[in-house]
Parts: structure tokens; sequence; C-alpha cells
């Protein structure tokens, strides 16, 4: 959320080169395909956890209040839904980036309204994507409190 308006500033105001823009984004892009995916499956690991607690029939279930168990697998589902996300609306806009990246020598001012564009596109598309797990969060401390 945070990095990639950081280095389209960077493009802007201090005049990086759009094929130093692409390879900037990838470390980004490459750090936070390492990160994420693991913490949505723990997170949303904990909350199945939190659902198989509260379903009806189990031990803790006498203090828990009936329909937390579908809240946990929602949240849940809300958080490891950056996966498919990520997969399915972002690829285009990714696998654009990557090869912009790769291919420096066909990277120049002349093109550097499309990566700029490109790195535009993937701000919004993370952006709703960040979204996803603070939902199921939301979802999961409604849970708890209700």
């Amino acid at each position: 959320m945070n990095a990639a308006p950081g280095l389209l500033t960077s493009r802007l105001e201090n005049e990086i080169s759009p094929a130093t823009l692409a390879k900037q984004w990838r470390n980004v892009f490459e750090a936070g395909k390492a990160q994420n995916p693991p913490i949505a499956a723990i997170t949303s690991s904990a909350f199945l956890y939190l659902a198989w607690c509260a379903r009806a029939g189990s031990p803790m279930f006498s203090r828990t209040v009936p329909g937390h168990a579908a809240l946990y697998c929602s949240a849940a589902a809300l958080t490891i839904a950056i996966v498919p996300y990520t997969i399915i609306a972002m690829r285009k806009t990714n696998n654009a980036l990557v090869e912009r990246s790769n291919s420096t020598s066909a990277v120049t001012e002349k093109n550097a309204g499309e990566i700029e564009q490109l790195v535009r596109d993937w701000i919004s598309l993370n952006g709703f994507r960040s979204l996803l797990p603070l939902a199921g969060g939301l979802v999961g401390i409604f849970a708890v409190l209700s």
C-alpha cells in the first residue's frame, strides 16, 4: 500500500527512469509474493480453528453464540481470498509489469506512460485486495464481540 505509490512518486519527482521504476516495482512485488500468502494462510487457519471450536457439539460450543462458526469461516474465506484475487484479477497487470522489468532494453522514456499506468492500475487493484483481509479481520472481531 505504501511502496508502489512511493515508487511512482519517485518516478515523477526524482525523474527515475521507467526501467528503474519497473525493476523497483518487481522487487516490491517479489517480496509481497513471498510474504503475503503464508500470512493469509496462517490467519485463515486461525479463523478456521475458531470456527471448529465454535461448532455445535464441540466442548467450547456452550460458551459461544450459535452462528459464530459461520462468521469465523467467513473471516477465513475473506482473508485467504487475496490469493485467488491476485491470480485472477491482478494477473494481467502483474505479468505486464514483470515483462517490462525483465526487458530493460525495451523500457524507454517513450513507453514510460504505459509503465506508469500499469503501476497505477496495480496500486488500485492492490488497494482493493488489501480490503479483503481487513474485512476478514473485522468479521472476526465482530464474532468475538457479539
